[in-house]
């Protein structure tokens, strides 16, 4: 433990995990010295080889970025079935569709909350002359979370729709419990 009594987040690990650890956390398209200073690393040439072999692994792309230079992106389609893939692992076809109904009821909740029949309708809201700003703001949440949730609802229709085949290709594998962790977040 460090004198502030928490431990380091790079404690335990080395330059190259360290690398890994931040470069697959991206949201957006980096560069070696920004992935090299969140790391704390001193190895500009170390972080540069970790970030080409995880392109090589396809879990990173390499970009031009606006100053010409290489930035390291995310591979959101391999996060995407990785998400997909992780939710036909962790839970059965009954969980998934129970899922996507909880989270159908909470927009039909909020369409008639609201009065409107979608989250755009919802957004163009924000303007109206008598919201108050607490009014705003509690809308500017559930839009987020709307979004949060047409998201969900899409890769939980894409897991119901590949489950049998994925299932089908880890057959070791044993059917989720049904006492998983709850899906919603």
């Amino acid at each position: 433990m460090t004198d502030r009594g928490l431990e380091s987040w790079t404690d335990g690990l080395s330059a190259r995990e360290r690398v890994r650890e931040i470069a697959t956390t991206l949201t957006q398209p980096r560069s070696v010295e920004w992935v090299r200073t969140q790391a704390q690393i001193s190895s500009w040439q170390t972080a540069k080889d970790e970030l080409e072999m995880l392109v090589e692994f396809n879990q990173l792309h390499d970009v031009e970025g606006d100053d010409g230079n290489t930035k390291y992106a995310p591979n959101y389609q391999l996060r995407y079935f990785n998400e997909v893939t992780e939710l036909i692992n962790a839970y059965t076809r009954d969980e998934l569709r129970q899922e996507i109904a909880s989270i159908q009821s909470e927009i039909d909740e909020w369409k008639t909350e609201f009065d409107v029949e979608s989250r755009d309708e919802l957004e163009s809201t924000l303007t109206d002359e008598d919201l108050t700003t607490e009014a705003i703001q509690e809308r500017n949440r559930v839009l987020r979370q709307w979004e949060t949730y047409v998201d969900n609802k899409r890769l939980l229709k894409h897991a119901l729709e590949l489950y049998d085949d994925a299932r089908s290709l880890y057959p070791g594998q044993p059917d989720p419990s049904n006492s998983s962790p709850p899906l919603s977040q």
